[in-house]
């Protein structure tokens, strides 16, 4: 339900680099080799998108709803605020439509001589447009569907954990509801991710006004009104925990009966969904890793601003991760963590894309988390014992209670 551009191709999509932009010089070497290098080049979108859909009751297709009709919505909601900065931005958002951001303004039809001051007004529209971190809004109504062709599969809404904020009565209303609106912005991370706050703002304001349950396409979960609204991103992006899921699934790469734990919903912000495998059976551990991977995605998160000027920035090679930034991605669930107290409380990480596997998000990269290459490209690399070593620095010991120092 997203349309992000392809992180890979990122740069391509955005235009020319303005001049003077250093380019990176990569040495000829075989192709496997190249293909081999480039999965340590990971980078972020330029531009990405988020959808949700809000099912609906009824079996004719609702009405979809007009740009008109949202931003009364809006205003309704926000009597008395409408001249808060956000509110205007939200209704700015809501009154465009998707459209591209090439690097160079288009002149195809100008005078040969320049463009005229009407065309000039047009170039710098399109300009600010382009810089705008709110690329549009794009609104349709779908049907749900049934069996394989299903737009929702039935596994979504037989899974207790994706369906967990649902009362009973909510629970046995999903198969009623066989149509969707489909709410779906495009924007930058720019701003702590200011259109995707906008974004849902607009799909909570919706769903209740619809009664609404919200299906997220990233996360396959269906939330209420009520549960969406207590999730929805914070400003300053102190939830990041609320936004995505980390999911399990065997781990086949290490070898025993370990686990991997991948992210969910990365997405939304620009970046590739990520991946810490070599994990033991254990719950502790299990947890810890959890709480790893919500703290690298906050870092990725806010790492991941795009430039002011519309370019995508690369993942940086080494990345530190601490118990810091784990605590802070569960914003007022953080009282759960427990500061060690003789530990280095982080830990430094690498991201490689990995090949796609069927259970990884449609259309979407997903990158290992790493030992960094001064370790990892060794060819004694013990991954499972740096991902035990990585988490002890960061949490502590091996087992509640206990703290570990680490060189």
């Amino acid at each position: 339900m997203s349309n992000e551009e392809n992180p890979k191709t990122t740069n391509a999509h955005a235009g020319s680099p303005p001049a003077g932009l250093a380019t990176k010089v990569v040495p000829p070497t075989s192709a496997e080799q190249q293909q081999q290098e480039s999965a340590h080049q990971v980078v972020f979108a330029d531009r990405t998108s988020q959808g949700y859909l809000l099912l609906v009751k009824g079996k004719e297709p609702p009405t979809t709803p007009t740009r008109k009709q949202l931003v009364n919505l809006v205003k309704a909601s926000f009597i008395g605020k409408l001249d808060d900065e956000e509110v205007q931005l939200l209704i700015g958002l809501i009154q465009t439509e998707p459209h591209r951001t090439d690097y160079l303004p288009q002149t195809t039809g100008l005078s040969a001589a320049g463009p005229t001051p009407a065309e000039d007004d047009v170039i710098t529209a399109r300009e600010r447009a382009r810089r705008s971190d709110l690329l549009g809004l794009h609104i349709e109504v779908m049907g749900v569907g049934a069996g394989e062709s299903a737009l929702i599969s039935d596994a979504a809404f037989d899974d207790p954990v994706l369906v967990r904020e649902l009362t009973a009565e909510q629970k046995v209303s999903l198969r009623s509801r066989r149509w969707a609106i489909l709410l779906r912005a495009d924007y930058r991370n720019q701003h702590a991710v200011r259109g995707l706050r906008l974004l849902q703002t607009l799909v909570r304001i919706v769903a209740k006004d619809r009664k609404a349950m919200i299906f997220d396409p990233d996360t396959l979960e269906t939330l209420n009104e009520q549960a969406f609204t207590a999730r929805r991103l914070q400003t300053r992006l102190g939830n990041v925990a609320d936004q995505i899921a980390i999911v399990p699934f065997p781990d086949t790469r290490n070898g025993g009966d370990r686990i991997r734990l991948s992210s969910r919903g990365m997405r939304r912000f620009g970046a590739v969904d990520i991946e810490l495998d070599g994990l033991a059976r254990e719950p502790h551990a299990l947890q810890r890793a959890t709480d790893f991977l919500y703290g690298l995605a906050l870092v990725m998160i806010k790492n991941g601003e795009v430039d002011r000027s519309g370019f995508a920035v690369q993942v940086d090679a080494v990345i530190p991760v601490s118990f810091t930034d784990a605590q802070q991605a569960y914003g007022a669930r953080s009282q759960s963590l427990t500061r060690c107290s003789h530990c280095p409380a982080r830990s430094l990480v690498h991201l490689v894309e990995r090949p796609a596997q069927p259970q990884d998000p449609a259309d979407h990269v997903v990158a290992r988390v790493v030992a960094p290459r001064s370790t990892s490209d060794k060819a004694d690399y013990d991954h499972p014992a740096w991902v035990s070593r990585a988490l002890a620095q960061t949490f502590g010991g091996e087992s509640p209670g206990t703290s570990a120092t680490e060189p």
